[in-house]
Parts: structure tokens; sequence; C-alpha cells
């Protein structure tokens, strides 16, 4: 007669070994042995077992690792009165035709339909769903949708929604109520909103059923990001636009990962919309990028609102939740610029506020040079000078860096009257304590001297602190109005060794801020095809851009 060897790893219940043994005892015989599991066995664990001739392993579900190892079976699940959702596995090491239904609770247990309702609208409930909602003895439902619909099925409902702030049900007894209806032979329905797999905790409550060896399925659900997006007729892909799109869970702008791609769905942001909005201009998305907040997505009390990131970073009245927030170019209103792209060729492509996908590919970067004597004997002299005027941001970085690097301050500038030439200039002095109003919102020099004239600004001591190419006719002009100009030479702007030579076919306009972005994309393309658009910032910018594309006509 055939032995069978048992390692049991637990306390044999009276009740249990009986059980085992009617079942084994009609044909053969059983040899048992105790053990204790004072941790999880792994694969080894139980490999070595097999080594050891061992026919049977005993153990609590807890001490098995899951998912469990499918070269072993589960002969049978076996009833512990101390522990209902922790209960004992009969592991059969080696292939057997001993049958242990009989003794195995497993037969009597139910099955748990996790679904997705959807993201409000029943309409958009699966036929799936809804034939399981037909079949279920009993629903267990969150508050992500209307319940109101749940009224025509004749099972039991209860409700273990969770919201922020008003958690009626912990996450862990919601597991083990599921497995509790499940053990008690019911047809459970698990109803979840939107997608039972997306922030919606499904992946959970499935692992830890099938832990407790409940069958167990997922039906998918239409999630509320594709709701919001139908809503507000946003493509979270588009050809040439978004290739790619991201669901996050935007609780938690600060410590949350933020990934990488063209259209970004936040789930559980609506408190947060502001500090994703600066966050997302900090890491390098565009201010002017599309923003939708869409609230009770697929509902008749839906709301959608647009603004661009630099909006919604300053609105105050934003969407409450229940809301989605899409960022990306896709999320934009206007369907004439969605695929309209332009290349920017500045160093700072969060001051291009028009509409469109902004590529930056900047035809700029500056070098600081070394100070040398004379621009040190001019620091250390500030007080000197009557005036400093400021004409872009990179000479307002330049000239504090220098400043510092002396162990000076703006304290050093006590003396001086400060002049901005344009915004630029001026948000960057604000990075330094200064608060200066900019002469013109669009880098004019001539508005600079006709303010200088209609203030009389005259017979002062003016410095211009520059790049090594000094400025064209600014210093000429505010000599003619009786003012002494030394320019100060901190910087020198070059061709980024980093430039990407795109294919301009594929852009509607190229924006550029100095000259030295003009010269350098120049150099670079070599030609301005004519399809293109352009965005130029400043008098002289623009006259060197026409003169350089007068030049490139000429020699085609």
């Amino acid at each position: 007669m055939h032995t069978y060897r048992i390692r049991s790893f637990e306390p044999v219940l009276d009740t249990i070994l009986p059980e085992i043994s009617k079942v084994i005892s009609e044909s053969a015989q059983i040899e048992w042995e105790f053990a204790k599991a004072k941790r999880m066995l792994s694969t080894q664990e139980l490999m070595f077992l097999l080594m050891e001739d061992i026919d049977f392993a005993l153990i609590r579900s807890s001490k098995l690792n899951y998912p469990y190892d499918k070269q072993f079976k589960v002969a049978g699940v076996l009833k512990d009165a101390n522990a209902s959702d922790d209960p004992l596995v009969l592991l059969a090491l080696k292939e057997t035709s001993l049958d242990f239904s009989e003794i195995d609770l497993r037969k009597k247990y139910g099955k748990v339909d996790i679904v997705g309702f959807g993201p409000g609208d029943a309409e958009l409930l699966t036929l799936k769903g809804n034939r399981l909602l037909k079949e279920a003895t009993i629903i267990f439902y969150d508050d992500l949708l209307d319940n109101t619909y749940l009224s025509q099925f004749k099972a039991e409902k209860r409700y273990v929604g969770k919201r922020k702030g008003k958690h009626s049900t912990k996450q862990d007894d919601i597991n083990h109520l599921l497995f509790e209806a499940a053990e008690k032979g019911h047809q459970v329905v698990r109803l979840k909103g939107g997608d039972p797999l997306i922030f919606g905790r499904g992946g959970e409550e499935y692992h830890y059923l099938k832990e407790r060896f409940v069958k167990v399925e997922i039906v998918p659900g239409i999630t509320s990001a594709l709701a919001a997006a139908s809503d507000a007729v946003i493509p979270l892909t588009s050809r040439g636009v978004s290739t790619s799109v991201a669901f996050a869970l935007g609780h938690d702008a600060v410590n949350n990962k933020l990934p990488k791609a063209d259209t970004l769905v936040f789930y559980m942001g609506a408190s947060q919309q502001q500090q994703w909005a600066s966050r997302l201009i900090q890491e390098g998305w565009a201010a002017n990028t599309p923003v939708a907040s869409v609230r009770n997505a697929s509902l008749p009390s839906k709301d959608v609102r647009r603004y661009t990131l630099s909006q919604l970073k300053k609105e105050e009245a934003f969407l409450p939740a229940p809301s989605l927030v899409i960022v990306g170019h896709t999320a934009s209103e206007d369907v004439k610029t969605l695929g309209q792209k332009w290349l920017y060729t500045g160093s700072d492509s969060n001051a291009y506020q028009e509409k469109g996908i902004v590529i930056h590919n900047p035809m700029i970067e500056v070098k600081t040079c070394d100070l040398g004597d004379e621009n040190i004997d001019v620091l250390k002299q500030l007080h000197h000078f009557d005036r400093i005027v400021f004409a872009s941001p990179f000479a307002v970085k330049e000239f504090f860096k220098a400043l510092y690097k002396l162990g000076l301050d703006a304290r050093a500038l006590a003396a001086c009257e400060i002049t901005s030439l344009g915004e630029s200039s001026s948000n960057e002095l604000t990075k330094h304590g200064l608060r200066v109003s900019p002469v013109s919102e669009a880098n004019s020099v001539s508005s600079l001297i006709t303010e200088f004239k209609s203030k009389a600004i005259t017979d002062e001591k003016v410095l211009l602190p520059c790049s090594t190419l000094g400025f064209t006719n600014l210093p000429e002009q505010l000599r003619l109005i009786g003012n002494e100009v030394n320019e100060l030479k901190l910087y020198q702007t070059v061709l980024p060794s980093t430039a990407v030579r795109h294919n301009l076919k594929d852009f509607h306009g190229v924006v550029f801020t100095s000259p030295s972005t003009v010269q350098n994309f120049f150099r670079f393309y070599g030609h301005f095809p004519q399809h293109l658009d352009v965005k130029i910032s400043g008098e002289y910018t623009q006259q060197l851009f026409d003169e350089m594309l007068k030049e490139t006509l000429v020699n085609e």
C-alpha cells in the first residue's frame, strides 16, 4: 500500500486531520510530519520538500508566497475556524489523482466580479457589467456614480464609498467584506467608478481575493479621462501633435512623479490645479500650453473650462472635485492652431504666449567672459554712474553674476537710476530684488530714446551691460542727446552645440527674440522658407532679420 508523506507547518486541528485522512486512507497510508513556518515559504524551500520526498505540505495561506508557483497544485483549501480569511492550504508537491473536492472550501465559494461602471452616465456601462449586476446577489458600490441606477437590481446593496476627508469604509475593510461575501457563496459585484485598474484599487482587491483562492474577474469600464476628453472634444493623441498620453495621480503636486508624455491627465487633483500649473512651468512646459478642467464628465451637470498653464497658475475660481485636468496642446479649444508648430529660438520658451505648439530650439547660448581689470574697475565704481540701462535679461543675469563674484550686491547700485528696456529684463531684475517698470513692451530702442528726450535725461553717465558684440545704434543715440555712455561687455552669444536641425516644412512659423537668434538661425539653416510666419521681438532684431532675409533672397 502506498504511503503519502505530509509535512504540516501548522498545528493540525482535530477537524482537519480526519478529513484529510478520510480522503487518503481509502487507498493509501499517511505519514505525518510536523514543522514550524516562522515566515513565508519560498519556492526554493518547497523544492527542498520535494527533494525530501514529501507529497503534500499543509500550510496557512499567509505563509505561502503569492502569486503561487504554478508547478505546485493547490489540492484543497481547508477550513480553520480561528482564521477564516487565512485558511489552511493543502499543497500537492507531486502529481496526484487524489480528489479533495469534498472537503475543499472553494466549492462553496461564490465569485467576485470587479466591474467598472464608467464615469457616471449609466449608458456607458458595458453589456457584460450590466449582465453581472443582474446575476449578483450582493453589490458593493462606491460614490462615483448615481446609485439610483442600482434600484432595478434584486441584489443586496452595500455602500463602501471613499472620498478625501470623508472615508466611509477603509480599503482593508472593503477587501475583507468582499472575501466574507464570497466565502458565504454570494455572487458578488464590486462596482467601481471609471475603470477598476485606473486609480481604483481594483488590483489590490483582485490580489487580496486571489490570495484567498476566491474566483475573481475584472470587467473594464470607461475611465473618466476618456469621458472628460469626449466632453471637451480633446483628442488625447493626435497626429503630429501628441504621440503619447499619461494618466497621473494629481493629489500631491510636490512629491508625485511627473510622467513624460505629450498629453497629461491628472486624476483627483482638483485642489492642486494651481500647484501643478506652477510645477509644469518650472519643469519646462511652455506657459501658454493649453489646459482643460472637466467636472462631472459624462453627466448632464458636466462643466468644461479652458486655461493656459500661466492662467491656471493665477486662477482662483477653478473647478472643484470631482474634476480632471488635461494638459497638452490637444486641449486647445482653437482647432485652427492645434497643429501649428512654432520654432522658438530664444533661451526661455515660457516667454512665448501665442497659441500653437512650441518647439524650443535655442539659437543662442550665453558664455560668461573673464572680467578683466577694466570691467572690475567699472563694477567697483558704480557710484560714478548716474544710470544703468538693461536691454536684455542676459545683461541682467551676467551683470549680477559679475557683481556677486566681486563680493558685491544690489546695494552697489544705490546711487544709480535703473532703466529696463523690456518686460523680460524687468522680470529678471525682480529676481534680484529690483522692481523696475519696462520702458517698452516690445523692447523698442526708439521708445527708450523718446522717453529720455521727454524726461530731458541728458548729461548723465550711462552704463550699458551687454555682450561682446555691443549695440548697433543705442550708444550713439544716447550720446546724441548729450549723455556719456560706457558699454560693459560681460558675455558673448554663440550658436549652441546642441542646436537641432528641424525640418522647417513641418512648422507654421519661427520666433526670434534677439539679433543673435536671427544671425545664428541664418548661419545654421542658410535660408528662411517663404511659407513660415515670423514673430520678432525688438526693432533691431526686425531690422537685422529683414537685411539677412533680403541677402539670402538675392543670393538665391
